[in-house]
Protein backbone atom coordinates (compact mmCIF):
# COMPACT_ATOMS: atom_id res chain seq x y z
CA UNK A 1 0.00 0.00 0.00
CA UNK A 2 1.27 3.44 -0.92
CA UNK A 3 2.27 5.44 2.18
CA UNK A 4 0.20 8.45 1.09
CA UNK A 5 -2.91 6.28 0.80
CA UNK A 6 -2.14 4.75 4.19
CA UNK A 7 -1.87 8.19 5.79
CA UNK A 8 -5.22 9.23 4.26
CA UNK A 9 -6.83 6.08 5.66
CA UNK A 10 -5.32 6.69 9.11
CA UNK A 11 -6.50 10.32 9.02
CA UNK A 12 -10.06 9.30 8.09
CA UNK A 13 -10.05 6.68 10.82
CA UNK A 14 -8.64 9.09 13.43
CA UNK A 15 -11.17 11.77 12.50
CA UNK A 16 -13.98 9.31 13.13
CA UNK A 17 -12.70 7.26 16.08
CA UNK A 18 -9.60 8.99 17.43
CA UNK A 19 -6.42 6.99 17.73
CA UNK A 20 -7.40 3.75 19.43
CA UNK A 21 -4.29 1.63 18.77
CA UNK A 22 -0.52 1.94 19.11
CA UNK A 23 1.09 3.49 16.03
CA UNK A 24 3.99 1.04 16.45
CA UNK A 25 1.80 -1.55 14.70
CA UNK A 26 2.36 0.40 11.48
CA UNK A 27 6.06 -0.56 11.63
CA UNK A 28 5.31 -4.30 11.41
CA UNK A 29 4.42 -5.34 7.84
CA UNK A 30 2.04 -8.12 8.92
CA UNK A 31 0.33 -5.98 11.55
CA UNK A 32 0.08 -3.09 9.07
CA UNK A 33 -1.90 -5.25 6.62
CA UNK A 34 -4.18 -6.45 9.42
CA UNK A 35 -4.56 -2.89 10.71
CA UNK A 36 -5.51 -1.55 7.27
CA UNK A 37 -8.14 -4.25 6.88
CA UNK A 38 -9.59 -3.56 10.33
CA UNK A 39 -9.62 0.23 9.80
CA UNK A 40 -11.42 -0.22 6.48
CA UNK A 41 -14.01 -2.44 8.18
CA UNK A 42 -14.47 0.13 10.95
CA UNK A 43 -14.90 2.99 8.48
CA UNK A 44 -17.44 0.90 6.56
CA UNK A 45 -19.44 0.39 9.75
CA UNK A 46 -18.73 -3.35 9.83
CA UNK A 47 -17.03 -3.22 13.24
CA UNK A 48 -16.16 -0.84 16.04
CA UNK A 49 -12.85 0.94 16.64
CA UNK A 50 -9.61 -1.04 16.32
CA UNK A 51 -7.69 -1.66 19.54
CA UNK A 52 -4.26 -3.07 20.36
CA UNK A 53 -6.06 -6.20 21.55
CA UNK A 54 -7.44 -6.76 18.03
CA UNK A 55 -3.91 -6.63 16.64
CA UNK A 56 -2.39 -8.89 19.28
CA UNK A 57 -5.02 -11.60 18.89
CA UNK A 58 -2.87 -13.62 16.46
Amino acid sequence: MDEAVLMILVKQYADRFGITFSSSHLDDVNKKHQLVKLMQQALAGERGPVTDTDLEAD
